[in-house]
């Protein structure tokens, strides 16, 4: 039994009591047992190991539901001539070009180094998107390894396209059912599954029945959706139908998925992403920094639509990630009254996502 005490306690009960300025947490077996104030739960339980929080802030973790371990090591880099002046040339150019040349002591580098900023920063669960096609088979179980090495609780998915050719995506598509099925196998609290895909930009039909087959039900997929204008246009252009409406022709919709960014859904899409009940991440720095526009998050909200907060490994300062949010909704919706309750809802608040199957409870 631990005791986590003389520190400031963030509860978030909207029934109890919200904050404590001198206040602590007992737990036993990874379990909450009380909350309260520190000298009632020293008294109470004195045979607890008493951990001393030096007056710092104790609150729930931070869940990332979006980012990108294979681009953790690209703060600083510089690639020669690389100047984008869209969307399509920033992935081309740079994420593409990084993640063409990780091989698995590349990958498990870049593991390393986000899982252990991220517990820096107060992050305790992160839903990983992975790419590395410089060598894909084996990648979700190294950085599966780093993970529970280091101790962060992941949702693991490697990224699914057809940009690299027939080869390298039948690759991908293994790699995402080799790991489903090892999570099946070894339940670990601290480790799930699911089914990653690129964009539908890169992923055509056929591909998509591909990962529907291969993952047979099992779990959700972990998708970029409507991101940039570009994905919105190949859609319509190439398939008669909006982004939304294509995943739901495969039955890629429903409440274990997770879709990444939405920016450019419209108003049928959102009753779509509503009635199915999935899930869409806001990543508002990432979107702001790769100038692409602002996730309609007010909407999404007024309808009830389940909202992850993800840094698209932009950062991993969650809290920084809500400041921002919080800014581009209110400069979005032109009203400085908004914003603060959808925002501030996300980083903490599903944890009725639970990890062994993504799914709700």
């Amino acid at each position: 039994m631990i005791l986590l005490a003389n520190g400031k306690v963030i509860t978030r009960d909207p029934e109890g009591i919200g904050y404590l300025p001198d206040g602590g947490v007992v737990t036993d077996g990874g379990k909450i047992v009380e909350v309260g104030t520190t000298a009632d739960l020293k008294a109470k339980y004195p045979q607890a190991e008493f951990v001393d929080a030096r007056g710092g802030v104790i609150m729930p973790g931070l869940i990332n539901a979006h980012t990108h371990i294979y681009s953790a090591l690209a703060r600083g880099l510089s690639i020669d001539g690389y100047n984008p002046t869209n969307f399509y040339e920033v992935l081309d150019g740079q994420w593409w070009y990084i993640d063409r040349n990780l091989d698995l002591e590349a990958t498990r580098a870049s593991a390393q180094a986000l899982v252990i900023d991220s517990i820096k920063q107060g992050v305790t669960t992160i839903f990983d998107h992975h790419a590395s096609y410089g060598e894909i088979p084996g990648t979700l179980h190294t950085i599966a390894e780093e993970s529970k090495r280091l101790g962060l609780r992941s949702c693991l998915c490697y990224e699914v396209s057809d940009r690299d050719g027939e080869e390298k995506c039948l690759q991908a598509i293994q790699e995402n059912a080799d790991f489903i099925t090892e999570c099946e196998k070894n339940k670990d609290p601290m480790l799930a599954a699911m089914f990653g895909g690129h964009a539908l930009f890169t992923i055509s039909d056929k591909t998509f029945d591909r990962m529907v087959e291969a993952n047979n039900g099992r779990t959700g997929y972990h998708i970029h959706v409507s991101e940039g204008m570009n994905d919105v246009y190949d859609s319509l252009q190439n398939y008669g139908r909006r982004p939304i409406q294509r995943l739901q022709d495969h039955g890629i919709l429903g409440d274990k998925t997770i879709l990444g960014h939405c920016i450019h859904v419209n108003t049928a899409e959102m009753e779509i992403i509503q009635h199915t009940n999935t899930m869409v991440v806001n990543n508002p720095e990432s979107n702001m920094g790769n100038a692409i526009g602002i996730c309609p998050v007010i909407q999404l909200h007024k309808r009830g639509i389940l909202l992850g907060m993800g840094t698209d490994a932009y950062t991993n300062d969650m809290l920084e990630s809500i400041k921002v949010a919080r800014c581009s909704q209110r400069h979005n919706a032109c009203m400085p009254n908004v914003g603060w309750c959808e925002v501030t809802d996300m980083p903490v608040s599903y944890t009725h996502l639970t990890l062994p199957t993504t799914s709700r409870v």
